[in-house]
């Protein structure tokens, strides 16, 4: 979600890794205590804004994107290649954990403990996960986290457009093209959520405007205070001070801390995101059909934690991982 094509080639930021690990542990806590621990426990109560690790991983994907491409002679015609990279980034990961998320319901169905329907494909729910069209169409994710995949590739769509336009250093189609991003956010999005965050991933391109010293930090302050003002408005308290906080610290610390562990669980936050609720998740189900105190439940998330991260660093080693290798191989030519 969070790398992109020439990242490699510019100054390392520590503090987007630790940020990518942030947002999936949190993410992780806040689906493995829903309706577990019960609305009114402390642990409950402690993690139910944790959703909001998915909008700062919207803050780093329009950061990370145009940081890595702006200023350089990315162009039009490096549109495909450009989309190109993006997916043999990405698709990889997500088409096996599809298959994970499919043999674990198979067995899953198999177990005495199971209550549900029996297993069943639907061929035109798989075909829509393919071209990340579940929302348009109306039909359920396999995985409630896949939502946030077909947001990210419908940046992914324009962002490409948006940055051959900035590229070309005319300041008034840079000012208009990226007003009229930003106001899409004002669009209906019943079936296109993307349109609901368009001002959360402007707050990172500012982010990456100033870095790339295309601003000045006043205007930089400027500019980040009214798009926080408008996802205040759109979004509310939550995501506006989760967004703005995300955005300053992308803005100001190239390192936000050496926490190892920190650092490893952004590494595999992609893997991490994408299986923790097949995985995690079936244990803290499983879990609910005992009677528990308080504090087993939280030794319950716990395990159901580890073990998603475990399985995650696996998956990231063996499917992940080669994709980033395959990725770099395509070359856009932008030097």
């Amino acid at each position: 979600m969070i790398h992109n094509t020439t990242l490699e080639k510019k100054k390392y930021l520590s503090s987007i890794v630790v940020l990518r690990g942030i947002a999936a542990l949190v993410v992780c806590l806040f689906h493995f205590t829903k309706g577990y621990s019960g609305e009114t426990s402390f642990m409950r109560s402690m993690w139910s804004f944790a959703w909001s690790g998915v909008e700062i991983f919207f803050v780093i994907s329009g950061f990370v994107i145009p940081y890595g491409l702006l200023g350089t002679k990315f162009k039009i015609s490096n549109y495909g290649g450009f989309l190109k990279k993006r997916f043999v980034r990405i698709e990889p990961a997500y088409l096996v954990s599809i298959v994970v998320v499919l043999l674990l319901n198979y067995f899953s169905t198999l177990v005495t403990l199971y209550e549900g329907d029996g297993f069943s494909i639907s061929p035109v729910q798989l075909g829509l996960h393919i071209g990340y069209l579940v929302d348009i169409f109306g039909n359920e994710w396999l995985n409630p986290a896949y939502w946030t995949l077909a947001v990210e590739l419908q940046y992914y769509l324009l962002i490409g457009v948006l940055i051959a336009l900035w590229n070309l250093k005319n300041k008034y189609i840079t000012i208009v093209s990226l007003l009229a991003f930003l106001l899409l956010s004002f669009l209906p999005s019943i079936s296109i959520r993307f349109f609901s965050y368009t001002d959360v991933f402007t707050i990172g391109i500012i982010g990456a405007f100033y870095k790339k010293e295309w601003i000045s930090r006043s205007l930089f302050l400027l500019l980040t205070i009214g798009i926080a003002a408008v996802i205040f408005v759109n979004h509310g308290m939550i995501i506006f001070a989760v967004t703005l906080i995300s955005a300053v610290i992308i803005a100001f610390l190239d390192t936000l801390t050496n926490n190892r562990a920190l650092l490893f669980l952004g590494n595999i936050s992609y893997s991490l995101y994408l299986l923790h609720i097949p995985v995690g998740g079936r244990i803290v189900n499983l879990a609910k059909r005992f009677e528990t105190n308080e504090v087993i439940k939280v030794l319950v998330v716990l395990v159901a934690l580890g073990f998603s991260i475990f399985v995650a660093w696996i998956f990231y080693r063996l499917i992940e991982k080669p994709s980033h290798k395959w990725s770099k191989r395509i070359k856009l030519k932008l030097e």
